[in-house]
Order: C-alpha cells, then sequence, then structure tokens
C-alpha cells in the first residue's frame, strides 16, 4: 500500500467562473458527450460515483473522492482530486491536485501516473474548447 500525490496545471482562456461551473456541476453531462471513448457515463451526487467533500463556489475550490470506477478496486484502494481555479488576466488557471492509495501489495508506476495526468490535462481542454465554442 502506497500514497502517492500529483498535480496537474490547466492555463485556459476561459474565465474561472465558467471553467468551475462545467468541471465542477456540468462533468456528468460533458465528460461523455466530449470524450466518448474515455467516459462512457458519469452520475451526479447521490447515487453518483464521486463523494463531494468540500465546496467553496466563491472561490471555486472543490474536493471530491471517487466512490467506484477507474482503478478503484483494482490497483486503488481511494483516488481524491482538489481541482481549484484562479482568474487571470487572459481567463484562468486550474489546479487538480491528486492523492491516489493503492491496494497493498499493487505498485502504481510512473508511466500510469504520467497517464492519469495527460488525462486530466486533456479532459479539462476539452471542456475548454467545448465552452469556447458554445459560449
Amino acid at each position: 500500500m502506497g500514497v502517492t500525490n500529483f498535480s496537474a496545471e490547466i492555463v485556459t482562456s476561459v474565465p474561472a467562473d465558467k471553467m468551475f461551473k462545467a468541471c465542477v456541476f456540468d462533468m456528468h453531462i460533458l465528460a461523455p458527450k466530449l470524450m466518448p471513448e474515455v467516459v462512457k457515463s458519469a452520475s451526479f451526487i447521490g447515487d453518483g460515483c464521486e463523494r463531494i467533500e468540500a465546496l467553496d463556489n466563491n472561490n471555486f475550490v472543490c474536493k471530491y473522492s471517487l466512490t467506484e470506477g477507474g482503478n478503484l478496486g483494482t490497483k486503488l484502494k481511494s483516488s481524491s482530486y482538489q481541482v481549484k481555479f484562479t482568474p487571470s488576466a487572459n481567463g484562468s488557471v486550474g489546479k487538480v491536485d491528486v492523492q491516489i492509495e493503492t491496494i497493498d501489495g499493487v505498485e502504481y508506476s510512473a508511466e500510469e501516473i504520467k497517464k492519469d495526468k495527460e488525462g486530466l490535462v486533456a479532459t479539462y481542454k476539452a471542456i475548454e474548447s467545448h465552452l469556447l465554442a458554445n459560449p
């Protein structure tokens, strides 16, 4: 069992409030639509696959954990995230901090972490493109 942390930063030309809304509140709709090859379906809070642990709409911060899906149960014991968008002169900067805990005896390689990080960035960039094309 091991705990691994990594972060991804996404610079976007979309304002922080719009990126936050899309990435936190609309992700369950946008992800399957924008990335059907990666996300088959997603659910929102309640009977969904994520548990919101902290939500600060004023500062564009959300902390959540996955409750099912992905590598949970096969490689990972837990997977938690903090998403924060900060306004910038040309839009916003998003930062995603990830903490994963592997199941006893399972190694999560640097290549798997790199792939996860690239997937996060690709997801947020797909959302940015969608928001720019559909203001």
